[in-house]
């Protein structure tokens, strides 16, 4: 039998879905960078989309409208009820989460990157912000880089922005967009990563990329 919480953070993870199916179908787009995204699927390289921790639900909304979530293999955060609601969130939107808890279960956790990162090889994208899930803000954590030299994947750095939304009051200023709001989506250069390349220096290129398209988002 399904516990009161369960139901609970299906609920949550549910009425996040259906509002991101509501934002994609009124926003008015604003997208920089198309081609971007057309020389990193040229590549023949897995994709894996990147994004300040911050805009987490503009790309979704993005991805609802123009990609579509079974195409996406995703980590989210295991052990937490916070990794919950987001794996039912993503799973709402037709994507397969991995609940990763490097700290309760690390030999299971690095199984289950394994499995994201086979999937990826097998034709999946995936999308991660590597300045989550708890901060600080713009400063990122080893799994990006590792994820991407593992899966020798393209890089498509992601910005997204709109006045029309609320930002939370909390550690990344999580944006929010309202329904019929004016979004812009900015793709930069696609960053190729191989297995061999240092973690410093792939992470230095994300960080460099992901500094660029979200001042470009903001019109900085």
């Amino acid at each position: 039998m399904t516990s009161l919480s369960e139901r609970s953070l299906n609920f949550q993870g549910n009425a996040l879905a259906l509002y991101h199916r509501l934002l994609a179908r009124t926003v008015r787009w604003q997208i920089e960078g198309r081609a971007n995204i057309s020389k990193a699927q040229a590549s023949g390289r897995p994709l894996l989309w990147l994004f300040w921790h911050e805009q987490l639900s503009a790309f979704v909304t993005y991805t609802v409208r123009f990609v579509g979530g079974d195409k996406f293999t995703i980590v989210t955060l295991g052990g937490d009820p916070r990794g919950n609601i987001l794996g039912n969130f993503a799973a709402s939107l037709g994507a397969t989460p991995y609940g990763v808890d490097m700290q309760g279960n690390p030999m299971e956790a690095g199984r289950k990157v394994l499995r994201i990162i086979q999937a990826m090889k097998d034709g999946k994208d995936s999308f991660l912000a590597p300045d989550g899930p708890d901060g600080p803000a713009f400063e990122p954590k080893a799994g990006a880089s590792f994820l991407a030299r593992k899966a020798e994947a393209a890089v498509i750095p992601v910005g997204g922005f709109t006045k029309a939304g609320y930002a939370l009051r909390r550690w990344d200023r999580y944006l929010v967009p309202l329904p019929f709001a004016k979004l812009r989506i900015v793709f930069g250069d696609p960053i190729f990563v191989n297995k061999r390349d240092k973690d410093e220096a792939v992470t230095e290129k994300i960080v460099g990329a992901l500094t660029a398209v979200y001042r470009q988002a903001r019109g900085r």
